[in-house]
């Protein structure tokens, strides 16, 4: 694989593959939390500032979210 070069890599890794996974871990518990919102706001059929819907496509989309950032940490790293 062609080394990639050093004014290229922080347009593809920006801060570094240690931020990239810090971020993924954060976006994956707050996902969590939203998750356990979506469960409760279904259970008491009672919108929690949103509805359960609402927030069920939250969750999704961190965790989409967090899943994007998980290459960009492990390709940085790997380029160094």
């Amino acid at each position: 694989m062609a080394e990639i070069p050093k004014n290229m890599k922080f347009l593809l890794f920006g801060r570094g593959p240690g931020w990239h996974a810090k971020v993924s871990m954060v976006l994956n518990s707050i996902g969590m939390v939203t998750l356990i919102l979506s469960i409760i706001s279904a259970a008491t059929n009672n919108a929690l500032g949103l509805g359960a819907g609402n927030w069920f496509l939250l969750t999704i989309a961190l965790f989409l979210f967090a899943l994007s950032a998980w290459p960009c940490a492990y390709f940085g790293a790997k380029e160094g």
